[in-house]
């Protein structure tokens, strides 16, 4: 699937930001050894896979980084588009590379969109991408830099098996899962953590 119509929102920005700086710290600090320097990347016009919005299943299994670093994992299964996209080279487990070797294998990355593909009602399909917070008694999901197989064709929507690692934190985070309904907070949708607490902001008119 072809993506032309990706747009930047505010929220989605900030989103982004803190879940580079949260998730691409260990690269950091395994860099200031010289062994795993962060490298963050626009990579253009690739095939990716995009589990912005996809909720998962824990596997029981344990997935490693780059840096050996251990982590529950889960099982997401997330769309294959093609465009402009972010990764952290070093990230995850992924190799120095945009793109995988192996034909058979695509990374889960991150674009910024205003639809994404995603399963509703047990049918996948083009939709709104609507962000929403979850409290931090929820787990979630974390698939940016992380290798999946390709895995069939659903509705026109070619489809992605990802193995990514199971996270908590103690703040809230924002997912694109569930279409807004909080039910899916509790069902580890793939999201990124907030350092603050969103009620307290002030909205466009200073309040």
């Amino acid at each position: 699937m072809k993506r032309t119509d990706a747009r930047i929102f505010p929220f989605t920005i900030m989103a982004l930001v803190c879940a580079m700086l949260f998730y691409a710290a260990g690269s950091a600090r395994a860099g200031s050894k010289g062994r795993f320097p962060r490298q963050l990347t626009v990579c253009h016009d690739t095939e990716f896979a995009l589990c912005a919005a996809s909720t998962c299943v824990a596997t029981g299994g344990i997935v490693k980084t780059n840096q050996g670093k251990k982590y529950p994992a889960v099982a997401c299964e997330c769309p294959i588009i093609v465009g402009d996209n972010i990764a952290d080279l070093n990230g995850g487990n992924m190799k120095g590379s945009c793109t995988s070797s192996n034909p058979n294998i695509v990374y889960s990355l991150f674009e910024f969109a205003d639809s994404v593909p995603q399963l509703i009602n047990g049918t996948w399909q083009v939709a709104p991408s609507i962000m929403q917070v979850c409290p931090a008694q929820d787990s979630l999901s974390q698939c940016w830099n992380w290798a999946c197989t390709r895995d069939g064709t659903q509705n026109g929507i070619a489809l992605a098996a990802c193995t990514c690692p199971l996270e908590k934190t103690s703040d809230s985070f924002v997912t694109q899962a569930g279409q807004g309904d909080p039910s899916a907070c509790a069902e580890l949708p793939v999201g990124a953590p907030l350092f603050f607490n969103p009620s307290s902001t002030h909205t466009d008119d200073g309040h």
